[in-house]
């Protein structure tokens, strides 16, 4: 007698922040995620497909494929939230979210919960109803994160708000409503979200990193900064060190909020932390063209623009440079 089987929704991710600094030489614009890939009995799975989508509004897709051990490495990756899913068929799928850090690698070691691993009729009730739950939220989220990256923001909403009833403990629900309601600029809503989130999380820094931008859009720099700073900490305890972005947002909070000492002692740090960091010095070029140092300033656009020619500031620092110098 033949039993009714369901392919599982509750996969195993582990993923175990490093918050490694990458090699100098990529440490500004480049981060990398590796890992291994296995089965239900822990043996390597060669041949999985990951990939590797950006979520922050831009469309960047990457895959790459397990060796022959298991293992797999995607670099070059900018820093911002990423989906991560891996197949392989006839072993399982897999699908989650991190959120990558400039300069940092992130070791995701996935275990894949084979098809058929569910046997519905050995369920209790309880369990049962469990399991439909875990179905309804995994199947919610993943629609939401695919109208999310379609930019169908509004239905994006509805899915994660859809996963939340059924799986009111879900941080990642939370956390990714969070950063929709913050594309959204609905700034009430995100900030209620990544706190729910931080409710069920409290470790999680890519929450508090949420915080601060949605704090910094509305100028509560104070409240960006305390944001800011626990994501810091955060990161900083699982590297074994301070971290060289989390350090230079700060300095950007500051400096929206005219603090401009303590701005530039943040963008200090971030150099020590960080030699090669690139932007910084674009912000030291303005701090000396705002004080009337021309020839400093030109010198900090420079190195910004042999570090980042194509950073987010790469035109306005080539504009200010045409403009001063002879």
């Amino acid at each position: 007698m033949s039993s009714s089987r369901s392919a599982p929704i509750s996969l195993t991710v582990v993923i175990a922040l490093a918050a490694l600094m990458a090699p100098a030489a990529q440490a500004q614009n480049s981060a990398r995620i590796f890992g291994l890939v296995t089965d239900s009995e822990g043996q390597p799975v060669p041949g999985a497909t990951i990939s590797v989508e950006f979520q922050g509004g831009l469309a960047r897709k990457y895959e790459v494929t397990t060796d022959d051990g298991g293992e797999f490495i995607q670099m070059g990756l900018m820093r911002g939230p990423y989906s991560v899913s891996v197949v392989k068929e006839g072993v399982g799928a897999l699908t989650g979210t991190v959120t990558l850090r400039a300069g940092q690698s992130f070791e995701m070691d996935m275990e894949l919960l084979a098809p058929g691993d569910v046997v519905r009729e050995s369920l209790t009730a309880e369990e049962l109803a469990k399991l439909e739950a875990a179905e309804t939220t995994t199947d919610a989220f993943n629609r939401g994160l695919a109208a999310a990256r379609g930019g169908d923001l509004d239905q994006a909403v509805r899915l994660f708000n859809a996963a939340i009833d059924a799986a009111p403990t879900c941080a990642e629900c939370q956390r990714n409503l969070g950063i929709v309601h913050a594309q959204q600029e609905e700034y009430a809503q995100a900030e209620t979200a990544f706190k729910a989130a931080l409710a069920l999380d409290p470790e999680n820094a890519a929450s508090y990193d949420g915080l601060a931008e949605i704090y910094n859009a509305q100028r509560r720099f104070d409240d960006a900064a305390e944001a800011s700073a626990a994501a810091a900490k955060l990161s900083g305890a699982s590297g074994g060190g301070a971290n060289a972005t989390a350090v230079f947002d700060q300095g950007l909070i500051f400096w929206n909020a005219g603090r401009l000492d303590d701005a530039r002692q943040q963008f200090d740090r971030t150099l020590e932390l960080d030699p090669e960091h690139g932007e910084v010095h674009y912000w030291f070029g303005m701090g000396n063209l705002n004080a009337g140092q021309v020839p400093e300033a030109a010198a900090e656009f420079k190195i910004y623009l042999d570090r980042e020619p194509n950073g987010r500031f790469a035109e306005q620092a080539t504009g200010i440079l045409g403009s001063i110098q002879p």
